[in-house]
């Protein structure tokens, strides 16, 4: 399936985005979809770290959610798989013009009988929840 993305800048250093993303936790912060988060496995946040999510979206989704990727001050990735399907999550982080630029994205990897039928409208509704959660990000960050 294809991959959505948006992108926008932020005033906040490179560094303060990504330990404000790296806390999944904050998620439920900015979120689109009535999220409640909740950390599942022990320790610091790490790729493989898990959590439990609810997300109130056409309904209510339990999810659990893997970090897969952490690259400091560059890059958190992390999955989420639920009845809707399993989705690839990222966040890119780049400094520009004394903040930073950031991109995030989605990839449905494997999605529900009831989502395929939403396929058709997917370029309309991600792009649009992405670049919501970035304003809701960016309202957080440059204040």
């Amino acid at each position: 399936m294809a991959r959505f993305q948006q992108s926008t800048t932020f005033n906040a250093a490179p560094s303060t985005v990504y330990g404000y993303l790296t806390d999944i936790t904050k998620h439920a912060e900015w979120s689109s979809h009535g999220l409640t988060v909740e950390k599942a496995s022990e320790g610091p946040v790490a790729v493989g770290s898990t959590f439990n999510t609810v997300g109130k979206l056409m309904g209510t989704h339990h999810a659990v959610v893997m970090v897969t990727a952490l690259v400091p001050n560059e890059r958190i990735g992390f999955e989420s798989d639920d009845d809707t399907g399993h989705f690839r999550h990222q966040f890119d982080i780049a400094a520009r013009d004394g903040g930073s630029e950031v991109t995030k994205s989605v990839e449905p990897l494997r999605t529900s009988v009831v989502f395929k039928l939403l396929t058709p409208l997917l370029p309309l509704i991600l792009p649009r929840g992405l670049a919501g959660d970035l304003k809701k990000i960016k309202e957080r960050l440059d204040t």
